[in-house]
């Protein structure tokens, strides 16, 4: 475990389908792998040695410095704890670069019945231990 349990990190969404704000929640396919990738991106936004925790607006800087894309901008985030990700038996794994970065790791790869329905229920149980953080007008 290189990250400590109770560090905060936060999975950015780039897509409205990934989160309600009417019911003020994340939806499952938020922690679904990219189609191209097998890890989930997350950022470690605690305070990391002897720095200090990041405010708001550093965190929306640092997903839309490594994250938004042209195409693609941030709607809004997801923050849990790094024990959340252990207590659903995946790995949380330092990714650098970019600073701050990290991959949950050990969802099912191959895309048989049996893995896509594992992966759906991890990605629900991570959805819904996550709190949807909205940007404000500022950020």
């Amino acid at each position: 475990m290189n990250v400590p349990p109770g560090e905060k990190l936060t999975r950015f969404i780039r897509y409205g389908s990934h989160f309600s704000i009417e019911a003020n929640r994340v939806k499952p396919d938020a922690f679904l792998p990219h189609k191209r990738s097998i890890d989930v991106s997350v950022f470690r936004i605690s305070a990391l040695n002897d720095s200090e925790e990041l405010s708001e607006n550093e965190i929306w800087e640092l997903g839309q410095e490594h994250v938004q894309t042209e195409d693609r901008a941030i709607k809004a985030r997801a923050d849990l704890l790094a024990s959340n990700v252990y207590d659903s038996n995946l790995e949380l794994v330092p990714d650098e670069p970019p600073e701050r970065h990290a991959n949950i790791r050990s969802l099912p790869v191959d895309n048989s019945p049996a893995n896509r329905k594992t992966r759906r229920a991890l990605a629900t149980k991570l959805a819904n231990l996550s709190k949807l953080v909205i940007p404000s007008e500022e950020n």
